[in-house]
């Protein structure tokens, strides 16, 4: 079969099991499996696929076909212009997301001095990873309840950072086990409420770890104790910055000025969803 035969395969074997961008994620299994770039791909769609290479990319294909995420299939994702690592028992990096680094960046762009930052649920690590990435003169502590989650970060800061002295990792759960105080406290929690789980497309409600998506009964759990015990690590005028659902602004915006916070502020990504919610607390 001709390279360009069998990649309309796959779409069709794709688009019969209902996934979405099919025509897109045939492609980029095939570069996968190939080790093509799309431009190969273009050049050469009219060359002889051998049965082995047609094998291989096929049985990606079907994996594909049962709603396993692309992501999982390749072992990676792109964030922040960062190739990450992932593996089936991390949250996979999503494009909402950089909305919380790019905050972040903006908040701390006027700093002259070394910043401790610390990513909170850091799951792959590309929250933190690429702050530190994006502001060398950075110092970031990563810290997950999930053993999983601290191996893919620490195997993302051995591929992407030439300076992995400036980056720390800890197995707590939440902050058991942190110590210091920091400048910036980052998070993407769990936040999905639990009965609404059920209701996720397949990619994510079969197949992405329950510990990284349910936010219990209101989705609040988490933002209620990081925001309540965060006053404990967060230096004078630091910031905590979270990533929300598009629902919960409000809810969280409380639980900051509840909380002593102020400059409470809500971002929205490019949907104009409001995506991320940010405190300073000072210090009294």
């Amino acid at each position: 079969m001709r390279l360009f035969e069998l990649v309309k395969y796959g779409q069709g074997m794709l688009e019969e099991s209902g996934v979405p961008d099919a025509e897109i994620d045939a492609a980029l299994l095939w570069e996968h499996a190939s080790g093509m770039n799309r431009t190969d791909m273009f050049f050469e769609r009219d060359r002889d696929i051998s049965a082995e290479l047609e094998t291989g990319y096929l049985e990606l294909i079907r994996r594909r076909c049962t709603r396993e995420p692309l992501q999982y299939i390749t072992g990676v994702q792109n964030f922040m212009g960062y190739d990450f690592c992932t593996s089936e028992n991390v949250l996979i990096p999503r494009q909402d997301t950089e909305i919380l680094v790019e905050t972040a960046l903006n908040l701390t762009k006027s700093s002259q001095k070394t910043l401790d930052v610390l990513d909170m649920c850091c799951g792959t690590g590309c929250i933190g990873i690429s702050y530190g990435l994006l502001r060398p003169d950075s110092k970031v502590t990563l810290a997950d309840i999930s053993g999983d989650a601290i191996r893919v970060t620490r195997k993302n800061i051995t591929k992407l950072c030439d300076e992995p002295e400036r980056f720390d990792v800890i197995n707590t759960d939440l902050f058991g086990g942190v110590d210091g105080q920091f400048d910036l406290i980052l998070s993407n929690p769990p936040y999905i409420k639990s009965d609404v789980i059920e209701s996720l497309m397949p990619e994510v409600r079969d197949n992405e770890p329950r510990l990284a998506l349910d936010g219990k009964a209101d989705g609040l759990y988490f933002y209620r104790i990081i925001v309540s015990q965060a006053i404990k690590y967060i230096k004078d005028e630091g910031y905590v910055v979270f990533e929300i659902g598009n629902d919960q602004a409000e809810d969280v915006q409380h639980l900051f000025v509840d909380t002593g916070y102020d400059d409470v502020h809500v971002v929205q990504d490019l949907c104009r969803n409001d995506r991320v919610v940010y405190g300073r607390y000072h210090r009294k």
